[in-house]
């Protein structure tokens, strides 16, 4: 169990530091551009498209990262009334479902639409694949079901009258 929680702190450190590198490289791209727009009279053309790029790749790592930590939204108004056994079932439900949407639509789909695309060129960054681009939502769609599977057991294990709230924003 120890070899686990190690290993999980290091990769959610891991995924930390990507989202933080890849916000400070949006940060600086968006700079950029504004700089060489309004103080050098035109835009670099790059700006733009690497800004829409990282905000993917932000946003669905991102996701993922929250996700994992328990970080998300949750609205727990009805949960809370339910009997101890009912919120485990629906919290084991809600995990179940949130595997079946990583593996469909993230996994899946995004592999599909990635490789659908690895042959198309981005105007402005020829040497990036829009593939590549895409990939951030099957692997982002791989860290949710990984969380959602330690969510799942998590949940499994603990009794019901102690399973507390499902994001840190419950409580």
């Amino acid at each position: 169990m120890d070899l686990w929680r190690t290993a999980r702190k290091g990769f959610v450190k891991a995924l930390e530091v990507l989202v933080m590198a890849m916000v400070a490289g949006l940060t600086l791209t968006v700079l950029w551009g504004v700089f060489t727009r309004f103080c050098l009279g035109k835009q670099a053309a790059f700006t733009d498209e690497l800004a829409r790029i990282l905000l993917v790749w932000v946003s669905l790592v991102g996701a993922a990262l929250a996700f994992g930590e328990k970080a998300h939204l949750g609205v727990d108004f009805f949960v809370v009334k339910l009997h101890p056994q009912a919120r485990k079932t629906l919290s084991m439900l809600v995990q179940l479902i949130v595997m079946a949407l990583a593996v469909v639509v993230f996994i899946a789909g995004g592999w599909g639409l990635a490789m659908g695309q690895m042959g198309q060129q981005l105007p402005t960054l020829p040497w990036l694949s829009r593939g590549l681009v895409y990939l951030a939502i099957p692997l982002g769609g791989v860290f949710m079901l990984l969380f959602a599977i330690e969510n799942l057991i998590e949940i499994a294990k603990t009794p019901a009258d102690r399973l507390g709230a499902q994001t840190k924003s419950e409580g």
